[in-house]
């Protein structure tokens, strides 16, 4: 699905991101395990790519980490500037990475990639590759299943990837 369809429905007035996403990391959420001793292992800034409201970005801030965030919807954006006044965020898309002179210590892509299908995902990972600094890390996830395919999303059409098909990506 195209960056500008997926960023329109998720700016849109109908979707209401602090009830599907949240603002904050709970303090139960699982995916802390992942994304907080990875972070630690980050010497410099991460980046929050895809940052929606921001929660991920201003956790880790408060955890003590450097970090921007970057998203491509609009409301998105405000949103997490209001709940996360300490945290710079860039309004801009994957894409914009590939362009920008600046590069991170670490991107973390947390359910960033799923409205990407063949035709766009082989892209933004160059992008990604572009804009994280030599020997600095990735940290993504992704809906995976045995097959490449599409899937209802409440927002926007969603992929599942098989590993190895993202892998060879």
């Amino acid at each position: 699905m195209a960056t500008d369809d997926v960023s329109k429905a998720y700016s849109s007035p109908i979707f209401d991101a602090q009830a599907m996403l949240g603002t904050t990391v709970l303090a139960d959420d699982p995916d802390r395990s992942l994304i907080e001793p990875w972070a630690r292992g980050i010497d410099g800034v991460i980046l929050d790519v895809g940052a929606g409201t921001g929660r991920w970005a201003g956790h880790l801030a408060g955890l003590g980490h450097e970090v921007e965030g970057v998203e491509p919807a609009t409301r998105l954006v405000e949103l997490a500037r209001r709940t996360h006044p300490s945290v710079t965020f860039h309004h801009g898309a994957i894409a914009d990475l590939s362009g920008c002179p600046k590069r991170w210590a670490g991107l973390l892509a947390w359910y960033s990639l799923i409205h990407m299908g063949p035709d766009e995902l082989p892209d933004a990972l160059v992008a990604l590759r572009t804009a994280v600094e030599d020997g600095g890390g990735l940290l993504m996830s992704f809906f995976s299943g045995p097959s490449l395919e599409p899937m209802s999303h409440p927002v926007a059409t969603a992929y599942r990837w098989p590993l190895p098909e993202l892998a060879r990506v």
